[in-house]
């Protein structure tokens, strides 16, 4: 996710990090984009009517992180970080593939399996050992 696919005044979905790792489910916090830069993007947490009334001290900067296009995330140095999504689908689908992994790298008991199940799935996945 880009911070040219937002425009200002979107609503957008926050939720914390930290929330979605540990599969706490999904409680958003809307947003109003008020502000788009070339590095942040600036947001009110709340949905704003007259976006350009809100003072500078209430606007929160989010940034594209290096590592993932899932989301911007908010730019601080310390604490919990807050992330941004566009629209709500886009949350449900990341927080989806949050829990298929955890389920597939802790949920399974692979070694019930028999060796032909796990060759199936090993050709299914395409991943070679």
């Amino acid at each position: 996710m880009k911070i040219k696919d937002f425009t200002v005044g979107q609503i957008a979905y926050a939720f914390s990090y930290e929330d979605i790792a540990l599969l706490k489910g999904l409680k958003p916090k809307k947003y109003t984009v008020a502000k788009i830069g070339r590095k942040y993007l600036y947001a009110v947490r709340r949905e704003e009517v007259n976006i350009k009334a809100v003072p500078d001290y209430l606007l929160i900067r989010f940034k594209e992180p290096d590592y993932t296009d899932s989301f911007l995330e908010e730019n601080i140095d310390y604490g919990d970080r807050t992330i941004l999504f566009s629209d709500m689908e886009a949350a449900k689908d990341y927080y989806q593939k949050r829990k298929l992994v955890r389920f597939l790298t802790s949920g399974v008991k692979w070694e019930n399996y028999t060796l032909d199940e796990l060759k199936e799935i090993q050709k299914i996945l395409g991943e070679q050992v």
